[in-house]
C-alpha cells in the first residue's frame, strides 16, 4: 500500500501536510495535523532543514504513515468496513493517547469537570463531540467559570487550534447548583449574549438565533440528564422550559429557476462544476457531505421491471444508513459529463461561487426572511441569490418532487430523512400547488358587480 505524503495547499507560504489516495474503489483523504512553511517541502516528501524541528516532524510523518498503513491492515483482517471515519479514530487513539490519559485521570469534582468525562466518552463521534464542547464552552462563559485573560488566549486562536485545545474553566460549578434555575439562568444568558461575525468584509455584533439557543439548551439538559442517571445531581423537572425551536425561512429553487441556471452560459470551470453539482443535487437531494465524495463505484446499471436504471448505493455520512434509488435521467446525463466522478470542493467555496452562478442567472428575486435573533424578531428583504446554498438543492428536490406526487414515502428514502416530521421541514412549497388555487378561486363568480368607491 503506497501512501504519499503532499501540501494541501503548496502555492500558499504555508500548509499542512496530508495524504489522499484510492483502495478498492474507495477515496481517502487523511490530514497529519502539521503544518509547515511550503518553501520547507521537499519533493520527496521530507521536511527540509530550513523548518523548526524538522528532524522531528519527519520522524512523526513517518510513524504517522506507518501507523495509517497498520491500521488499513488490521482492519481488512478483521473485515471491518474501512471508512475514512473508523480509520480516523484509529489515528486519533493513537496519535492522541497522551490528550487521553490525560482525560482519563481527570476526577470528577463539580459539573464542567462531568462535562469532560462526559464528553471524552462520545470522542469516536467527532462531529458530537464538537458540538458538546461548544455547549461546555458557552457554560463557562455564561456563568463566569474563565478568567478574563484564559478567555482573551483562548479567543485569539484559530478554529483549527480551537479544535485541538480543551478550554477548561479556572472556577468550579458545583452540582448542588445545577437545577431548574440554573437552567433558566442559561437561557436568558444565550438571549442576551452577542457574537461578532464578518459578512462582506464588516464587522457585525448579533445575538444568536432562536434555534440555535434552543439546541444549546437542549445539549445542557442532555448533560443534566446523565448526571442525575450517575447520582451527581437531585432529580429535577423543567417542564416549563419547552422547545421554541422555529421554523426556519430558507430557499429552493423551482423547475423554471434549475433550468435557468443550466441555460447560463459561464466560462469559468469552477462556476460550471458548482452549476452542475447543485443542478445535480435538485435530483438527488443529498447533504453536501454526501455529494461531495460521489465516486463511480457506488453507482451500477441494473434492470428494473424491464427496464435499464441507474442506480445508486450508499451510505449517509451524518447518519450511516444506506440509501439505494434509481437514478433521475437528467442527474445520469451530468454525471456521464465527469465519468461519475466529480471534482471535490469544499462547502464554503461552493457556497460563494453559488451566489455567483445564480445572481448571473437572473435568480434575482426579493425573498422575505424572518430571523428570531434573541427576543427581537427581524424581517428583511434579500435577493434569492445571496441565499443560496448547497443545502437548497436538497431542499429543492424534497419539494419538486412532492409537488409532482411523489409519494412522501418514496422521497424520503432517497433523501435519508428518518421521520416524516423532519422531512416536512425541507418542503419549501405549500402542498397546494398555487396555480391550482389561482385557478379555482377566479373561477367562482361571487356577485355580479362591485363598485370601488
Amino acid at each position: 500500500m503506497n501512501i504519499n505524503l503532499k501540501l494541501k495547499r503548496p502555492k500558499s507560504k504555508k500548509s499542512v501536510i496530508f495524504t489522499e489516495f484510492s483502495k478498492n474503489g474507495s477515496y481517502y483523504r487523511f490530514y497529519t495535523g502539521k503544518t509547515i512553511s511550503t518553501n520547507n517541502w521537499s519533493s520527496k516528501g521530507l521536511v527540509k532543514a530550513g523548518e523548526d524541528n524538522y528532524q522531528l516532524i519527519n520522524q512523526y510523518l513517518n510513524k504517522w504513515v506507518n501507523e495509517l498503513k497498520r491500521i488499513f491492515e488490521e482492519m481488512e483482517v478483521k473485515q471491518e468496513r474501512l471508512t475514512k471515519e473508523a480509520i480516523q479514530i484509529q489515528l486519533d487513539k493513537y496519535f492522541k493517547k497522551d490528550e487521553i490519559a490525560i482525560a482519563k485521570e481527570n476526577e470528577v469534582n463539580d459539573f464542567i469537570s462531568f462535562i469532560e468525562s462526559y464528553n471524552y466518552k462520545k470522542r469516536d463521534n467527532k462531529r458530537n463531540l464538537q458540538r458538546l464542547n461548544h455547549t461546555k464552552k458557552l457554560i463557562i462563559t455564561a456563568f463566569n467559570l474563565i478568567t478574563k485573560k484564559h478567555l482573551e488566549e483562548w479567543e485569539a486562536l484559530t478554529i483549527k487550534e480551537k479544535s485541538r485545545c480543551n478550554l477548561s474553566a479556572d472556577y468550579k460549578l458545583r452540582f448542588e447548583d445545577i437545577n431548574l434555575k440554573f437552567i433558566e439562568k442559561f437561557r436568558e444568558y444565550m438571549f442576551k449574549a452577542k457574537f461578532t461575525v464578518i459578512i462582506k468584509g464588516n464587522e457585525i455584533t448579533q445575538n444568536y438565533k432562536i434555534n440555535y439557543i434552543d439546541k444549546q439548551v437542549k445539549t445542557l439538559k442532555q448533560f443534566i440528564n446523565y448526571a442525575i442517571e450517575e447520582g451527581y445531581v437531585q432529580r429535577f423537572t423543567w417542564r416549563g422550559i419547552k422547545s421554541e425551536m422555529k421554523e426556519v425561512d430558507s430557499v429552493y429553487t423551482d423547475f423554471n429557476e434549475i433550468q435557468q441556471l443550466y441555460d447560463e452560459p459561464l466560462s469559468k470551470k469552477t462556476e460550471i462544476l458548482v452549476r452542475d453539482k447543485y443542478v445535480l443535487n435538485c435530483f438527488l437531494g443529498m447533504r453536501y457531505s454526501d455529494l461531495n465524495r460521489l465516486e463511480p463505484h457506488l453507482f451500477s446499471k441494473r434492470k428494473i421491471a424491464g427496464k435499464d436504471f441507474l442506480v445508486y448505493t450508499g451510505r449517509a455520512k451524518k447518519t450511516d444508513h444506506k440509501i439505494e434509488f434509481a437514478l433521475h435521467p437528467i442527474a445520469e446525463q451530468i454525471l456521464q459529463k465527469y465519468n461519475y466522478n466529480l471534482p471535490k470542493l469544499s462547502a464554503k467555496e461552493f457556497n460563494d461561487v453559488l451566489k455567483i452562478v445564480a445572481h448571473k442567472a437572473g435568480i434575482r428575486t426579493l425573498e422575505r426572511i424572518r430571523e428570531i435573533r434573541g427576543t427581537e424578531t427581524i424581517i428583511r428583504d434579500v435577493p434569492k441569490y445571496e441565499l443560496m446554498s448547497s443545502h437548497a438543492g436538497r431542499r429543492s428536490f424534497c419539494t419538486n418532487f412532492y409537488n409532482e406526487g411523489i409519494s412522501i414515502g418514496a422521497i424520503m428514502s432517497i433523501s435519508g430523512h428518518q421521520t416524516e416530521n423532519e422531512f416536512r421541514k425541507y418542503i419549501k412549497k405549500a402542498s397546494v400547488r398555487l396555480e391550482v388555487v389561482a385557478e379555482q378561486i377566479s373561477s367562482i363568480k361571487g356577485i355580479n358587480h362591485l363598485r370601488v368607491a
